[in-house]
């Protein structure tokens, strides 16, 4: 354990420092629980004792962090909710045949690179080119 001085034992126990920490464990324990207004004001009561409080400079940016978080994730479900094509009232939900033998069938996009047989032949000329312009610079002799 680490030796302390007289002095800094005497300013852990002092009033202030224990109703400072408790100050610190309420707002850490409001920010856990998820009132993060009130832990906000109790990091702002601190900062405002001790301007360079490392603890609650850290506290308000979680506090900041959380609610960007929260934020971009409304948004998210916004354009989810937005990307999600709305049900046609002339639809009955009853008869699913009727409303598939209505709605336009949509072919799939083919997608050239995720087929491996264009892949392999995408490879296979890269190489022949390769090899083509290595024969070239390096004259005519060379693989002779």
């Amino acid at each position: 354990m680490e030796d302390k001085t007289l002095l800094e034992e005497l300013l852990e126990r002092s009033p202030d420092e224990r109703m400072h920490k408790r100050k610190m464990d309420k707002a850490y324990q409001l920010m856990a629980m998820g009132l993060r207004d009130e832990a906000d004001a109790l990091f702002d009561e601190i900062l405002a004792e001790e301007p360079f409080n490392r603890d609650a400079m850290t506290g308000k940016n979680l506090i900041a962090r959380q609610k960007a978080v929260e934020n971009r994730l409304d948004h998210l479900a916004e354009r989810a909710r937005t990307a999600i094509p709305e049900p046609r009232p002339d639809a009955d939900p009853e008869e699913p045949g009727k409303a598939e033998e209505s709605a336009p069938v949509r072919e799939p996009r083919f997608k050239l690179l995720r087929s491996k047989k264009v892949r392999a032949v995408l490879v296979a000329l890269f190489a022949a080119a390769l090899l083509i312009a290595l024969y070239c610079t390096c004259g005519y002799g060379y693989f002779r």
